[in-house]
């Protein structure tokens, strides 16, 4: 063929009409097997799906001769291209695998980048390539290769990707801790090892996994956690505890608002109010818990769900024995803005706590500003009200009982006595000051 025919090949690979690339395909295959791909390569970069979805198949039908053509490929200066180039020999899955690595080139980092793209999406026996590809001298391909391994569908890559957590370097464990938020769920088994072993680096990002999984069965390692490990890791515990929404996580949590860390204790309170726990018996219970700390952050908590019926249990706690759950009794009772409460927190004005006085005056005014926010009542027209209306005699529609004329029909409504000029009803049988009957 010559280059008009060869152009005319090409043209109709990348028409965006069906019938058009069936009919060039069709030709294509005339070809050479070497010239055919020479010319499949220069329509990599097309954009039209149904176009790529043709071409992929034209190439995946020459199989390892393709191969050479596309690693080519990845040269070329246009990302469309080397993008497609690697979904392409993916698609050729294990069988082409020791023919592309043969053909890749060494020493050359945009083709490793490359690689490790093409390594991801072949799976199975690649994956150990691309596993490997993690220690590459090129920082760049390193974090390519971890990034990549989140398309990847094998459960040992997350055993190597939880290795990675152990890295000094902080965008590799960023970037594999990205990639293990896509496969964790492959390999549960290594998570939680993981939990049990690594150092207080990785288990920071590691707990974080384990808390996607909401799994009760996880319930005693991070209680374990909370209970000896660093603070950093307690805190990360808590939240993992909070995903798991279960009752005995919910007694647990409430058990944690009397622990002696402050911080602890805080991180609980948040950790109780995110899961929307609402009011629970428990929570109620520990209003009113020996422990001074339980009763103030309960009553914090209590406060803000802004239920009607945990009145009585903050209005009780205004007489607790600390300041401290006094005055977040009045701050709850603020929040609450329940008008009842006014009289109550009259009587802590007076408290020789400076912060329960302070906590009363501010609960006031918040009471006092939504009752002058409460808008009126609307007021309806008297000639609205049914008590003032009658019918029109002409029309028969309601209208207000002091109207002259009807505003519907414009009929003269009011009518008058022809003897004494009295204004009289249209019901009446006669006039009430001079007996005139109607």
């Amino acid at each position: 063929m010559n280059s008009d025919d060869l152009k005319k090949i090409r043209e109709g690979l990348s028409n965006s009409r069906n019938d058009v690339r069936k009919k060039a395909l069709t030709e294509l295959k005339k070809l050479p097997p070497s010239e055919a791909l020479k010319l499949l390569v220069t329509t990599l970069g097309e954009k039209n799906d149904d176009v790529q979805a043709d071409l992929m198949r034209a190439f995946l039908s020459y199989r390892d001769a393709a191969l050479p053509h596309l690693v080519k490929a990845f040269s070329d200066p246009e990302w469309g291209v080397r993008k497609a180039a690697s979904r392409i020999i993916g698609a050729l899955g294990d069988s082409a695998l020791a023919k592309f690595l043969e053909l890749i080139p060494r020493n050359e980092d945009d083709i490793d980048y490359w690689m490790v793209q093409t390594l991801s999406i072949m799976g199975g026996e690649a994956t150990r390539y691309l596993i490997k590809a993690f220690e590459h001298p090129n920082r760049k391909v390193r974090i390519a290769a971890v990034r990549a391994a989140g398309d990847v569908k094998e459960p040992q890559i997350v055993e190597a990707l939880l290795k990675l957590l152990e890295e000094k370097i902080w965008p590799l464990r960023e970037a594999a801790f990205a990639s293990l938020e896509k496969v964790h769920h492959l390999n549960g088994k290594a998570i939680v090892d993981a939990l049990k072993s690594a150092s207080c680096e990785a288990k920071f990002w590691v707990i974080r996994l384990a808390a996607q999984r909401r799994d009760p069965n996880l319930i005693p390692v991070f209680l374990r956690i909370i209970e000896v490990d660093p603070q950093e890791l307690k805190l990360e515990a808590i939240q993992a505890l909070s995903a798991i929404e279960t009752p005995e996580v919910q007694k647990i949590l409430i058990g944690f608002l009397a622990h002696r860390s402050w911080i602890i204790r805080k991180t609980t309170a948040d950790a109780i109010w995110k899961q929307g726990l609402g009011v629970s018996e428990e929570l109620l219970t520990a209003a009113t818990d020996p422990n001074v700390d339980a009763r103030y952050w309960s009553v914090k908590l209590l406060g803000r769900t802004n239920e009607p019926k945990v009145f009585p249990q903050l209005i009780e706690r205004l007489r607790d024995a600390h300041a401290s759950v006094r005055a977040a009794a009045c701050q709850a009772l603020g929040s609450l803005a329940v008008k009842q409460a006014l009289t109550p927190l009259m009587t802590l004005l007076s408290d020789p706590a400076e912060e329960v006085r302070t906590s009363a005056i501010l609960a006031i005014s918040q009471i006092g500003e939504k009752e002058d926010r409460t808008p009126e009542k609307a007021v309806i027209p008297r000639h609205l009200q049914p008590e003032n209306q009658i019918s029109c005699r002409h029309c028969g529609k309601r209208v207000g009982r002091d109207f002259a004329f009807c505003p519907f029909c414009l009929g003269h409504i009011k009518i008058t006595c022809k003897k004494c000029g009295r204004a009289v009803e249209s019901e009446w049988k006669g006039c009430p000051d001079c007996g005139e009957p109607f």
